[in-house]
């Protein structure tokens, strides 16, 4: 099957979208999102939820087509130069732990990884975005989570919105867009005063394993699933997972420009 490109009302992120195509074997061809009336017949690339990449996700699982799934990176953040991309083939994240060997992460994310502190004490609440909270149907989750864990944990909660949290709206062709508001960058978090992480999604699950803080998360979208607990009324006893073997399955869904381009990222996603 021939894959192809969706191009959206948000044009910067269209090189990603061309790159990987070009990578892909067979001929390359995109589509606008306003002018689709009906699903192509290729299997189809996408980044984003937002300016109709989501609306064409969902139309994706809706008729069982395959689609190729691109966001910020796993371990790098959207200004890091190279940027790096995850890729996830029909579903948001990669949320299955991959056994891969740690070449990719030891050459291009290696960090360091903290021993597990439990010693914190406190709790780190990240919520989803109001974006991600709206395209996954998760607007009750912050109330839902803390009222969960107040019955379980009589340590403090500390929610951390991130930073850039637009809230959205559907424009006139039909795509979910950002509708701007004021947010507050909190600064960096210290990681040292933390029991656990409980969050829908959020990336920084990344940034709080390898710290040294182990993540409690939603199962079916949070790439830090395959080694944390999922249950939140298990937050006095959260699971202290293999890290490598999690970044190391997280650096082969995650690709620079480069690698979409010459192809390296369509053969590993395709074994």
């Amino acid at each position: 099957m021939n894959i192809a490109g969706i191009h959206t009302t948000k044009p910067r992120t269209q090189r990603y979208v061309d790159a990987f195509v070009r990578g892909t074997p067979g001929p390359n061809k995109m589509y606008q999102f306003r002018d689709l009336a009906n699903l192509p017949e290729e299997n189809l690339t996408m980044y984003g939820i937002l300016a109709g990449s989501g609306e064409v996700y969902k139309w994706c699982e809706k008729e069982n087509k395959d689609f190729y799934f691109m966001d910020h990176g796993y371990f790098t953040n959207a200004h890091d130069h190279p940027h790096w991309l995850r890729i996830t083939k029909n579903k948001h994240c990669q949320n299955i732990l991959q056994n891969r060997p740690t070449d990719r992460y030891e050459k291009n994310f290696k960090q360091d990884i903290k021993p597990w502190n439990k010693e914190g004490s406190r709790i780190l609440v990240l919520p989803p975005t109001n974006a991600i909270a709206n395209f996954f149907g998760a607007e009750d989750w912050l109330d839902t989570t803390l009222k969960t864990l107040k019955q379980h944990t009589d340590r403090p909660l500390d929610v951390r919105e991130k930073p850039y949290n637009p809230t959205v709206a559907v424009d006139h062709v039909g795509a979910t867009v950002k509708v701007e508001r004021p947010t507050v960058n909190k600064g960096k978090i210290n990681w040292t005063d933390y029991y656990a992480t409980v969050t829908y999604n959020s990336n920084t699950m990344v940034a709080s394993l390898a710290n040294g803080v182990p993540v409690l998360c939603d199962p079916e979208n949070c790439a830090a699933a395959p080694i944390s607990e999922t249950d939140f009324t298990k937050v006095e006893s959260p699971k202290y997972g293999d890290r490598v073997a999690l970044f190391s399955s997280l650096a082969y869904n995650n690709f620079s420009l480069k690698e979409m381009n010459d192809g390296t990222a369509w053969r590993i996603l395709n074994g």
